[in-house]
């Protein structure tokens, strides 16, 4: 792991470590979390080195944090580590216990928000006796994080100025910009927000000049997350997308994040794009990999979403259908949650009754949460039932409790909440004959109503206001680094004439006729080059895009979606590729992938197929588009005959050199689909519609040295393979399914 002393600043460390902190799976990838845990503990065991025990404690109590999230264990971790540190009485050990505490995310609540906060103004008090910056610059950064957490944004401004002026000074660029970051999110805590933008703009543009990796995610992930909160959602995308290609493409955690952010973006940007079976991929990933935070997270935003759109059905399959154990466990890790959920389920069913025992367990319980919207949302929620079923009373009782938790509320936007109980407080004195009380409510809404138009025109311009300094910041940027290029080859060119001058008028006249000929050869070249490199272009867009597809952008400017009535889709997906993965380098793991995904691009090339994506280790393809044509079925089969041919081929010669080896599933559907390309930067060509899903599925119930093929598929090939039935499969989501395993021998005797 590492050492930390006073004497020898490692900057690396630093970065790092705080790298960890800021996005769950940013660095760990794919993980089995007890082999990860067992590992830690035994070298926190075996060490005699107090230096390193804290710091594994440290890196423990993190991935408790951020993956098993198991605040309260992550915090007692902590403590162990603060504890050795104090039993030592050594100023360097104090120094790290006490960072390491804030850079193990310790924020679960009130109280260990404060203690971080403690132990970092601790660790002010001892950098004051030491000459380090570097260790100045962590503790000033760690307590301006620590004074955010409690939104103290004056105090963050200050240590964050602090920790700024220790990294301009030992010229540390990585430092630098994540201090522009801190003061960015200071600026933005204070509602200064085009002030936030140059700094956050600032940070990413120092992070691309040094091109470290982990920074640039950051900086990308901080500038998407900005735009969302202001509903900026194009540019949160673009930021997002940013932020996914500098991802390493085995690290499959932090790309399911990714997904989970850019669902969360499309909920609002675009809600065509947005899918259930997106975060559901999400949620199965969290649970077959053991990481608790990313599954709650995403089940929480899936769960928000259906209420707000009122899908207590969709609800109520995905916990009872879906994920029984989940909600199983709720009973045990939120059964706050449990039980309302259990009332919502009950509504559903019409069994009011339970739904006003599960409601009243929920209430008891639901005080203990800090989250006031969320409990004044529960109010209104257990008041509109109470309605609904005649109890008026009870029901104006909890539409007063929601009303009180939305007003003790800091959020901004706590006004909409008031609003939604005054106005069902309104309705029911009326109902009831109190029109004291009813003009009361009705005068309190027309105020809540102007002050939310207020407040939403402000917004609005605010948000007008920022769309043009966001853009208008990135093309300064973008001509800011164009004129210091321009400035620099001009110094260049200027000193390199003067240079010649000396030699005489003789000689410059001589050179001056060089160098009018080598201009008039420079402009041949410059249009040569031209000429390459606009071939160039057009190849690289053949790359991502079909023939027709990008002779339509390149003519129209846009190339619009098409609705095809009948295409093959294929997916393929390596057996145990996450086990695989891990017992594999890097380096080694993505040069094996691009082997075989080059030979997968040869074949279905050779097939007239065209490539749509690679998700992770899948890689899904289609025929029939984007020109329609009668063998599309024909052609995918004969393709995944040949792949998997290929697939057996490099298994037996992997085993005779002892290598690693994959084998691969391979499902195929036929039916509609709509084609189109996918945003405005980056873009890709992409499908949607039924018929992808099945084919998914298909290759998830598939067999590996197999073709799984459904029915619809099996109808258009069978004179020309042949097919053993399997009977109705049942698919996840899908129910039962015809398929058919397609016989590998029909590789060379298929016939159309």
């Amino acid at each position: 792991m590492f050492k930390i002393k006073l004497q020898i600043p490692i900057c690396s460390f630093f970065v790092l470590l705080i790298f960890c902190l800021f996005k769950p799976g940013a660095v760990l990838g794919q993980v089995d979390p007890a082999n990860k845990i067992n590992k830690l503990l035994y070298d926190i065991n075996h060490s005699k080195n107090d230096s390193l025990k804290i710091s594994k404690l440290a890196e423990l109590a993190l991935f408790y944090n951020n993956y098993i999230y198991d605040r309260k264990v992550a915090d007692s971790l902590s403590e162990i580590a603060v504890k050795i540190a104090e039993r030592s009485f050594r100023n360097d050990l104090l120094l790290l216990a006490y960072n390491s505490y804030i850079e193990s995310d310790n924020f679960g609540n009130n109280f260990t928000r404060q203690k971080a906060l403690d132990y970092a103004t601790k660790a002010s008090q001892i950098c004051l006796k030491y000459k380090n910056p570097r260790m100045e610059w962590r503790t000033y950064h760690n307590l301006a994080k620590a004074y955010l957490e409690i939104y103290n944004y004056r105090k963050t401004m200050e240590f964050s100025n602090k920790s700024m002026l220790i990294a301009e000074k030992i010229h540390d660029t990585a430092l630098i910009s994540l201090s522009y970051l801190d003061i960015a999110k200071s600026l933005e805590g204070e509602n200064q927000k085009n002030h936030a933008l140059t700094n956050f703009l600032i940070a990413a543009d120092l992070a691309d000049k040094i091109e470290t990796r982990e920074l640039q995610i950051e900086c990308y992930k901080e500038l998407s997350h900005f735009f969302y909160l202001n509903k900026l959602y194009e540019r949160a995308l673009f930021y997002k997308n940013k932020q996914r290609s500098h991802i390493v493409p085995g690290d499959s955690t932090a790309l399911m994040w990714v997904m989970h952010d850019k669902q969360l973006i499309y909920r609002y940007f675009n809600i065509n794009l947005f899918t259930v079976d997106d975060i559901q991929a999400v949620i199965d990933f969290a649970i077959r990999t053991k990481n608790n935070k990313l599954k709650d997270y995403s089940f929480a935003f899936l769960r928000t979403f259906l209420i707000d759109t009122d899908h207590i059905g969709d609800l109520h399959h995905l916990y009872n259908v879906h994920y029984p154990a989940e909600l199983e466990k709720l009973f045990f890790t939120d059964p706050a949650l449990f039980f309302k959920l259990k009332a919502f389920f009950k509504v559903f069913e019409e069994q009011d009754d339970s739904a006003y025992y599960f409601f009243r367990k929920a209430e008891k319980l639901i005080f203990d949460n800090s989250n006031k919207i969320l409990v004044s949302t529960f109010y209104n929620r257990f008041g509109q039932f109470l309605k609904r079923t005649g109890r008026k009373k009870e029901a104006i009782n909890k539409f007063i409790l929601s009303l009180h938790y939305a007003n003790n509320n800091s959020y901004f936007g706590k006004k909409e909440y008031m609003l939604i109980a005054s106005m069902q407080l309104d309705s029911l004195y009326k109902e009831m004959g109190d029109y004291k009380k009813a003009y009361y409510f009705s005068k309190l809404n027309k105020e809540l109503a102007d002050s939310i138009n207020i407040l939403a025109t402000k917004e609005e311009v605010v948000t007008l206001s920022l769309k043009y300094d966001a853009r208008q910041k990135e093309v300064a940027y973008e001509q800011a680094s164009e004129l210091e290029k321009q400035k620099s080859e001009n110094t260049i060119r200027q000193r390199r004439a003067e240079r010649n001058m000396m030699g005489g008028g003789v000689v410059f006249l001589l050179l001056l006729s060089y160098f009018i000929y080598q201009n008039y050869k420079n402009q041949k070249k410059s249009n040569r080059l031209l000429d390459a490199e606009k071939k160039k272009s057009d190849d690289l867009l053949l790359n991502i895009l079909p023939l027709e597809t990008a002779e339509e952008l390149k003519h129209t400017g846009e190339a619009k979606a098409k609705k095809f009535s009948e295409v093959t889709v294929m997916f393929t997906d390596f057996k145990d590729f996450t086990q695989a993965s891990e017992k594999m380098g890097a380096e080694e793991l993505v040069k094996m992938i691009h082997f075989y995904f080059s030979e997968f691009d040869k074949i279905i090339t050779k097939h007239n197929i065209e490539k749509i994506k690679i998700i992770g280790d899948s890689y899904m393809c289609a025929g029939g588009l984007p020109v329609s044509n009668t063998t599309h079925a024909f052609d995918v089969v004969t393709a995944a005959l040949e792949l998997q041919a290929f697939m057996n081929a490099q298994k037996e010669e992997r085993i005779r050199r002892n290598e690693h080896y994959f084998e691969l599933r391979i499902g195929i559907h036929t039916g509609p689909v709509v084609a189109g390309i996918v945003g405005l930067k980056k873009f890709a060509y992409d499908i949607w519609g039924d018929t992808v899903n099945t084919a998914s599925r298909m290759e998830n119930t598939g067999e590996t040295d197999k073709v799984n093929i459904s029915g619809s598929t099996y109808e258009r090939v069978k004179d020309s393979f042949t097919c053993s039935y399997r009977g109705k499969v049942k698919a996840k989501h899908k129910g039962e399914i015809d398929m058919y395993f397609v016989t590998p021998s029909d590789l060379t005797n298929g016939r159309i």
